[in-house]
């Protein structure tokens, strides 16, 4: 593959060639490209342009092109596998020494050879066998042009046998199940040439044949037809080598997803198995609707709480395997589950105010999910005329009704749950109705019709501070009234709470204030009748009391420290006449705070 160019111009200056010129360009090649030595060797046979270019002094510059073909004389290449039965294979080389030739000789070495027509031949490689017994010759390689060109020149390669082709790179990559068709697929590396077969085992069985197979290298796929995704196999590929030798691959186990046995509201529970797999599993991949939600090395089940009812998640698990091996298992769509929801069973209704009238429901038992839909109906009390009240979709355990009017009617609530999956309560719970507490000192009352239908248990007096906490609870049994001891009191508020059972039914909140309260007759008439004999005043939220009586000219004719006595209408020197007298009142609240009150009242006789 060496050329010598002869330069035919005489006297040249600055003879240049480039051995590797390319005739469509119309440009001089680069420096890089260029040389003065009329001597190449190329390194791969082919078709090269040459050019020559030059000038001579006083005449003019000159150039030529030529073409010159290049042949292959090295020896071809081969890949030689023996057998001990005596068999062997001989796979030519892949490479530019072999294809540059049209054909290749094999020359057995037993006296028997075999023209192989590289232009034509489409087979990878040829097999020969000899007689039992005998050792393997050399074998050699010649390699050939049709015009038989060159032909004294090609050298001979002879081959040096190798041990059988290893078939490790034969495996599966990947075990898909089927959906709904059957038909699980396979994806695994052959190998050009040997042979690979689809064995199938189903659980812990004897693996079979599935007649399926291929001997055709690089990624391949197989379809395995009438499977049930829900049964766990397992897959090997069996191949066997020039030497008759069967090489069976690592077991992969497809993988089955289920739904699990736990059945609670709004959870998905999922179960996997599959059969142990030659290679170490590295991971499980829990995929819902593509995306995957869980991994784990070691579980076999999952609790999915994030789903919502009345939605439809697809599910598949992937396990995946050292050297990047993966078994996809056949998807799965599930909905939550959800039981029926059961009666409200307890519930609180309290008027906070003559606009508004709160409840509140407890929920417990199966059916209950994330969303739902909890309806208030509404009626007076004595009614069974029930309306809705709550707002569609009302998510809200602790709802406001603020279109009352508190303090002139009682009215009653009754509620129902329903689910995200549109299921409800069988009926509507126990009503609840509201209660009014009304003052009418010193006596505070109440609704006299009972709050529920069913039998009311008590009733229990709640006396509350100013930050609504109760302080006392006072039993009431089923009165209807109480008589507050008010000289005794200082601030607070009063309420009333009933129950049945669970259900429960609060008052408004009655606030007294400890200012006190002097209530003074105008008139009395001590006269011997029994009726109004004395000049009293009464007095709340009273801690201090001093009362003088004055006669028009301002003598003192009378003075107490006890509210509780009054004047008879005597005096010293016996009975005072009739006529106006005058009063001063000094009285001191629970607080400390001081109230002074004069006036004047009529002593008839």
């Amino acid at each position: 593959m060496t050329v010598n160019v002869k330069n035919l111009v005489p006297k040249p200056e600055s003879l240049t060639y480039a051995f590797r010129f390319d005739r469509s360009q119309n440009s001089p090649p680069n420096i890089s490209e260029t040389t003065q030595d009329s001597t190449f060797t190329y390194q791969e046979p082919g078709t090269y342009t040459i050019l020559q270019y030059g000038s001579v002094k006083d005449v003019a510059g000159f150039s030529l092109c030529k073409d010159v073909t290049v042949k292959e004389t090295r020896g071809p290449q081969a890949e030689l596998v023996t057998c001990p039965n005596g068999k062997v294979r001989v796979t030519l080389g892949d490479d530019p020494i072999t294809k540059a030739y049209d054909v290749v000789t094999i020359n057995w070495g037993d006296g028997r050879t075999q023209n192989v027509n590289l232009k034509t031949n489409s087979t990878a490689f040829f097999e020969h066998t000899y007689a039992s017994g005998n050792s393997v010759p050399a074998i050699t390689l010649k390699g050939s042009y049709t015009n038989s060109v060159c032909t004294t020149e090609s050298n001979s390669t002879t081959l040096a046998a190798d041990a059988p082709q290893s078939l490790a790179g034969i495996r599966i990559r990947s075990v898909e199940m089927p959906a709904s068709n059957g038909d699980a697929k396979l994806i695994y590396d052959g190998m050009e040439g040997i042979e690979t077969k689809v064995y199938i085992a189903r659980g812990n069985e004897e693996f079979i044949y599935t007649n399926q197979s291929g001997q055709t290298g690089g990624a391949q796929s197989a379809t395995v037809p009438q499977l049930d995704p829900k049964v766990v196999y397992r897959f090997q590929l069996w191949s066997t080598d020039i030497c008759g030798n069967v090489i069976k691959s690592p077991i992969v186990s497809s993988i089955a997803i289920k739904q699990g046995s736990l059945s609670l509201d709004e959870i998905i529970s999922l179960e996997w198995e599959s059969e142990p797999n030659t290679n170490g599993l590295v991971e499980y991949q829990l995929k819902r609707n593509g995306a995957v939600i869980f991994n784990t090395s070691d579980k076999l089940s999952y609790e999915d709480t994030d789903v919502k009812c009345g939605n439809t998640y697809q599910y598949e698990i992937v396990a995946i395997v050292e050297n990047d091996v993966r078994s996809y298992s056949a998807p799965i769509s599930l909905e939550p589950k959800t039981s029926s929801p059961g009666d409200i069973a307890s519930a609180l209704v309290t008027v906070k105010d003559d606009n508004t009238i709160a409840t509140r429901v407890e929920l417990s038992g199966e059916g209950l999910t994330s969303t739902y839909n909890l309806i208030v109906e509404r009626a007076l009390l004595g009614s069974s005329n029930f309306e809705l009240v709550s707002p569609a979709g009302n998510q809200s355990l602790q709802w406001d009704d603020t279109n009352v009017s508190a303090s002139q009617n009682s009215y009653c609530y009754r509620f129902q749950y329903e689910n995200a999956c549109k299921m409800k309560s069988p009926s509507f719970s126990t009503p609840v109705c509201s209660i009014l507490l009304t003052a009418n000192t010193p006596d505070i009352v109440w609704t006299s019709d009972p709050p529920f239908t069913g039998n009311i248990e008590t009733y229990s007096l709640q006396q509350v501070d100013q930050g609504g906490n109760v302080i006392d609870a006072m039993p009431k049994g089923l009165s209807t009234s109480h008589t507050l001891d008010l000289a005794s009191q200082s601030e607070f508020g009063y309420r009333i709470e009933a129950k049945s059972g669970n259900f429960t039914s609060l008052s408004n909140l009655l606030n007294f204030r400890s200012e006190a309260i002097l209530l003074v007759p105008d008139a009395f008439t001590p006269n011997g009748d029994a009726y109004n004999e004395r000049f009293e005043v009464k007095g709340y939220f009273i801690k201090d009391f001093k009362m003088s009586v004055f006669s028009r000219w301002g003598e003192v004719i009378y003075h107490t420290d006890d509210i509780a006595e009054g004047w008879d209408g005597n005096v010293k020197t016996g009975k005072a006449p009739g006529g106006y007298y005058l009063y001063k009142i000094e009285a001191t609240n629970a607080t400390g705070q001081t109230m002074v009150k004069n006036g004047s009242f009529l002593l008839i006789r």
